[in-house]
């Protein structure tokens, strides 16, 4: 039997730092809300927007978000959305500043 791969996630949240055990294809809101954490989330579906996040380094997978191409590659996501691909350092973000990124480039 395979082992699933566990990526190590360093979560910044209102100036507190958490590290999780993200397995392979999971997401990272997914993981957080399991152990506990009071992150913002609504849809889950990666729509809403209600649960951004920076990615300080590593790569994930959210291909399922509603986020544009060019918001992305500055390293925005969103947590229910966010499949670790690596070791991953992520910082929760307001929604204001988000919505403000991505308004900014679609003009």
């Amino acid at each position: 039997m395979a082992t699933r791969t566990t990526y190590k996630i360093s979560l910044t949240h209102e100036g507190k730092q958490v590290d999780l055990a993200v397995p392979e294809g999971e997401s990272i809101l997914s993981v957080a809300l399991d152990k506990g954490l009071d992150l913002p989330h609504d849809c889950k579906l990666g729509v809403c927007m209600t649960c951004p996040a920076k990615l300080v380094s590593g790569t994930v997978d959210a291909s399922g978000s509603m986020l544009s191409d060019d918001v992305a590659e500055k390293g925005y996501t969103l947590l229910c959305v966010a499949v670790p691909k690596s070791d991953c350092q992520v910082k929760t973000i307001s929604e204001d500043e988000l919505l403000d990124m991505q308004l900014m480039t679609s003009q």
